[in-house]
């Protein structure tokens, strides 16, 4: 998907923050190292990149290695080889390698010391706790993460609340594994959109919204920009009737008639706050012209101008941090697109050092970015993956109005005077501006900031049912799906537990359902669609917020009722059931998946390790007892597991941002 730690081989990073703190990357690395010391004893080659993975059945070993690539090199039948290199190895001094074997056609499966290897994890994770699972691989490096940066126009909607989580997940991967990450909200306060709210807004005369002010500014925009398309339409046609152009009438009647309906829709919601807005738009001879005309006073920063755009974008973000701070995501920074690229004067300057170049042309009055021109002279087809030809992208209006990708060049020059590395949530339909932005860096001379900036793009989100429309102001917000999954939760704990009293079931409801939504946003891969079902959402049984949670409080459960401490030094030898050691081993490899997730930008990653981990020790729960275990020395081992298990899966839901409950 994502390689951001390029700087980072694979080899040395590992040598380099494993040792301590990552067991099952301590075993690989050992396997690594023993192969290479074979060939290079046996054969002369010298070879590190071996495709290490765990064979079809456990009973065959933990990791198995091909060697049908090397065998074909040096000309000899793999089996041949295969062997040759599990007995030098097995007379070769080792650590947590118990033994190599040749297995199948050509490979060499490698056994674990369980023994040890158990020793070893359970020493670490009851020692490092809560810091179990970090790394180092960033080595402080600075980090923006730009993400969620919701037009001030309308609630937070499902899509963006993807793109929130996303953002928020990433962050905190990276600020795990030794990246000093900023996490910053770029707030489009500059263009038609914000000017249409704001228009409408003033109409309103100090309106006191009767709900969210995000929903209330979401609605007036809305209203807003529906009234206003009707007042065009209508002139439009007059204008055609005089001309005597019936296809054309009739095409616009048809535009009108759809608008109509929308405005009907729309007064059903708030017939008050609709009716001043017709009323106060209809007084307006050229409302068109007047939005137009309060987006240019407020690029050129002129105050009655700036007070009506700040007072709706402001309302929108108090909104939206309402929402945001219920999931848990939080911003070190609000950056106003404004003060950042207009007022700054950095677009500006921008535009001049591109006039500079080859790579712009007028078109109509227009100036016009040959992108792929760009992508020819520094030859980036191949680079940037680029088949179809790049479109030329539009720096400034006939008017002089500059677009939004323009001010995103301004805005990235600004986010690297901040940071080293950059990545940009936003969503696949964003792929052609983002494609552009990196083109002009490099039309700039910026190529190596373009080399560092990463698209992080997702796909859309469907909700089966629900019919979303812009131009209605109809759309899924992320506040209406929290309700629900709390709504839902709420029954499902009731039926649980109803032992609770009332103030528990709605508290464990809250956190239980944001849990679900958080987890069901990210654990499907940002590159696929995601549909949103409730059935899989608030699944308690498996691959859900709340079935991790739930076995995080299985964990929580058997450690309260114990009447002994569990400590690191127990008898790792009575741990010899195949479940104890296959719950070790995915104990062992929660920072493994952590540095996964952070090298590749995967943080689904992090959600389908937890869900493994969960129905690794659902299994075990339900087979080996823990508090009633004969001898004791047995009982105070699962109990040192059980605290591993409990340390791990917290951690991991910290990562995705999701609260380890004690009880549900």
């Amino acid at each position: 998907m994502y390689i951001f730690l390029l700087e980072h081989p694979r080899s040395s990073f590992i040598e380099g923050v494993y040792i301590l703190i990552n067991p099952y990357g301590i075993f690989k690395e050992e396997c690594i190292s023993l192969l290479s010391t074979s060939f290079k004893k046996l054969y002369g080659v010298e070879a590190r990149d071996f495709e290490l993975k765990p064979p079809p059945s456990p009973v065959m070993g933990v990791l198995g290695c091909p060697v049908f690539e090397i065998a074909r090199l040096l000309n000899k039948d793999p089996t041949t080889v295969a062997s040759e290199i599990a007995e030098d190895i097995n007379s070769a001094e080792k650590r947590f390698v118990a033994k190599a074997e040749s297995a199948g056609t050509g490979y060499v499966n490698f056994h674990l010391d369980y023994p040890k290897f158990s020793k070893f994890v359970l020493e670490n994770v009851l020692r490092l706790g809560e810091d179990y699972g970090k790394l180092n691989l960033g080595n402080g490096i600075k980090v923006i993460v730009e993400h969620t940066s919701v037009n001030p126009v309308h609630p937070i909607h499902i899509g963006g609340a993807r793109n929130a989580i996303i953002g928020d997940c990433i962050s905190r991967i990276l600020s795990s594994t030794g990246y000093q990450v900023e996490r910053h909200f770029y707030i489009d306060d500059v263009g038609l959109q914000v000017a249409q709210a704001a228009y409408g807004f003033s109409k309103l005369e100090d309106h006191a919204p009767d709900v969210k002010p995000d929903h209330f500014i979401g609605f007036v925009y809305a209203v807003t920009n529906c009234i206003v398309s009707i007042n065009s339409l209508k002139k439009d046609i007059e204008r055609l009737k005089a001309c005597g152009d019936e296809e054309g009438v009739k095409s616009k009647l048809r535009e009108l008639d759809e608008w109509m309906s929308i405005a009907a829709e729309l007064r059903s919601k708030n017939q008050e706050v609709f009716d001043k807005l017709a009323t106060a738009i209809s007084k307006d001879v050229d409302p068109n012209k007047s939005i137009n005309e309060l987006m240019r006073r407020y690029e050129e920063g002129d105050l009655r101008a700036v007070k009506v755009v700040r007072k709706v974008c402001e309302m929108s973000i108090s909104g939206f941090k309402q929402t945001l701070e219920r999931v848990g995501v939080e911003f070190d920074s609000w950056d106003w697109e404004s003060e950042i690229t207009i007022w700054s004067g950095l677009v500006d300057e921008v535009i001049s050092k591109l006039s500079e170049t080859p790579f712009v042309f007028q078109d109509k009055g227009a100036l016009m970015l040959n992108t792929e021109y760009i992508a020819q002279t520094y030859s980036l087809k191949e680079k940037f993956n680029i088949r179809d030809e790049v479109p030329p992208l539009t720096l400034k209006r006939s008017d002089g109005t500059t677009l939004y990708t323009t001010r995103d060049i301004a805005y990235t020059l600004w986010k690297f005077s901040q940071a080293e590395k950059v990545i940009n949530v936003i969503s696949i339909e964003q792929k052609l501006p983002q494609l552009q932005l990196k083109l002009a860096l490099y039309a700039l001379g910026k190529g190596e900031l373009a080399d560092k900036l990463v698209h992080f793009g997702y796909e859309l989100v469907s909700l089966p049912g629900y019919k979303m429309s812009g131009r209605r102001g109809r759309y899924v917000s992320f506040d209406q799906v929290l309700d629900e999954a709390v709504y839902r939760a709420y029954i499902e704990v009731s039926k649980r537990t109803p032992s609770l009293s009332e103030e528990e079931k709605k508290k464990i409801a809250e956190d239980v359902g944001v849990a679900a939504v958080r987890y069901a946003l990210i654990s499907i891969s940002p590159l696929k669609p995601l549909t949103f079902t409730w059935e899989r959402v608030l699944d308690f049984e498996r691959n859900s917020g709340p079935f991790i949670q739930y076995a995080y409080a299985r964990a929580h459960n058997i450690l309260a009722k114990s009447d002994i401490s569990p400590k690191p030094d127990v008898n790792i030898n009575l741990l010899n059931d195949d479940l104890e050691k296959a719950l070790i081993l995915r104990v062992a490899y929660f920072p493994e998946a952590v540095a996964r997730a952070a090298i590749d930008l995967r943080p689904e990653l992090i959600a389908e390790y937890a869900n493994d981990l969960a129905m690794t020790f659902n299994l075990f729960y339900d087979k080996l007892p823990v508090l009633t275990a004969n001898p004791n020395e047995l009982k105070e081992a699962r109990l040192a597991l059980v605290k591993a298990v409990e340390i791990t899966l917290k951690n991991a839901l910290k990562l995705l941002g999701i609260k380890a409950l004690p009880r549900m």
